[in-house]
């Protein structure tokens, strides 16, 4: 038996590590450190003789047969190993999504009332005198409790109907395919926003991998959320089209931002297009040793965002290796490259605000734009 540990957050608290799952399917575990350090020797190329005999090498200690075989059980029972038992999980919790047919808000009563009038209130800012019917804006996906105003920069501008909403998000959890679309529809305070499934259909044929492969992933997905309720309650009788844009090259990018335009071709000028990302992630909660001001960052990307110049703006993080995590970077490709191929070619910066959490010495930045 070489066991292996499936992917898993790690969040380090006092006195040991707290091991999540980021699909939502097992139970949270509390850790040691000396147990952490022999799940990381799970890997799958070591059978248990040698676990035992890298972890003495690695800490001078010897552990029991008995010990290791219980913590191991202890780790199948919890659905944290790679094997038959999690993929049988995980197909029964992807079968059970997809027969409910719903996707349920995660974040309601916590980041935004229940309540459909209560929820109105709170998303809706100060009435903005201009008026716009823009096909594509960019959106923070923030908690909406610290960022309402610069969400409300782009959502409070935006007059007339829109027959089609199309979500580009980011994948917060483990996101196996490069894409992915969202094949149900989705529970708002304002509603049910149906998916048009057609368009789904009409996407999966461009493929040759299932795009709803990754459908867990958007259980608690903020990303798709928060732009799922604002979509609703300002386009009541229009449908959406959900997706994760998770990584890929430029060319796969592009592929994907045109085979989008083709699926939604019939419904172009009745579509808006919301690409929901957050901007740069520095700090010591983000792995960085110091805070520091990633504005200088963020604001020369959003220039060449603002120009549509998206592969320049790819190029950007791409150098330094995204070195303050602006995790709009491969869904703001797509979503550029697709205004870009509809003849747009500027698009305005409406906020830009920079969040500090004191607790976690850490920032995140965020913003809106038009187009």
């Amino acid at each position: 038996m070489k066991p292996k540990l499936r992917y898993i957050d790690v969040i380090a608290l006092d006195g040991g590590f707290l091991i999540r799952d980021p699909l939502g399917i097992s139970e949270n575990l509390f850790v040691s450190k000396e147990a952490l350090l022999i799940m990381s020797l799970m890997d799958g190329s070591r059978d248990v003789l040698d676990i035992k005999a890298d972890y003495f090498r690695l800490t001078g200690q010897i552990i029991s047969d008995e010990d290791l075989m219980d913590f191991l059980k202890r780790l199948d029972d919890a659905l944290f190993l790679e094997n038959e038992r999690y993929a049988d999980a995980l197909q029964c919790k992807r079968r059970e999504m997809f027969t409910k047919g719903i996707r349920d808000m995660s974040h309601v009563g916590e980041v935004y009332p229940a309540d459909a009038q209560a929820c109105e209130r709170f998303l809706k800012g100060p009435e903005i005198q201009e008026r716009l019917s823009p096909l594509g804006i960019m959106v923070p996906h923030m908690d909406i409790r610290i960022a309402k105003s610069t969400y409300w920069e782009a959502y409070g501008r935006i007059k007339g109907d829109k027959d089609l909403v199309v979500i580009l998000g980011v994948s917060h959890y483990w996101h196996e395919m490069p894409f992915s679309a969202l094949p149900l529809d989705m529970k708002t305070p304002f509603g049910i926003l149906k998916t048009n499934r057609a368009l789904i259909e009409k996407l999966q044929s461009f493929y040759n991998f299932d795009i709803t492969h990754d459908i867990l992933s958007y259980r608690y997905e903020h990303s798709i959320e928060f732009a799922s309720v604002y979509a609703k309650m300002i386009f009541p009788e229009a449908k959406a089209l959900a997706l994760i844009v998770s990584y890929g090259d430029e060319k796969f990018l592009k592929t994907l931002g045109e085979n989008l335009l083709r699926v939604v071709e019939p419904f172009i000028h009745k579509t808006l297009f919301i690409s929901s990302v957050d901007m740069s992630h520095v700090g010591k909660k983000f792995g960085d040793s110091l805070c520091y001001d990633p504005s200088f960052k963020d604001r020369e990307y959003l220039r060449y965002l603002e120009d549509l110049e998206y592969e320049q703006a790819f190029e950007l993080l791409e150098k330094d290796k995204n070195r303050t995590r602006i995790d709009g970077q491969y869904t703001n490709f797509v979503f550029a490259h697709i205004l870009k191929k509809c003849g747009l070619t500027k698009g305005r910066i409406l906020d830009y605000k920079v969040y500090y959490e004191r607790l976690t010495d850490s920032k995140v930045s965020y913003a809106s734009m038009v187009f």
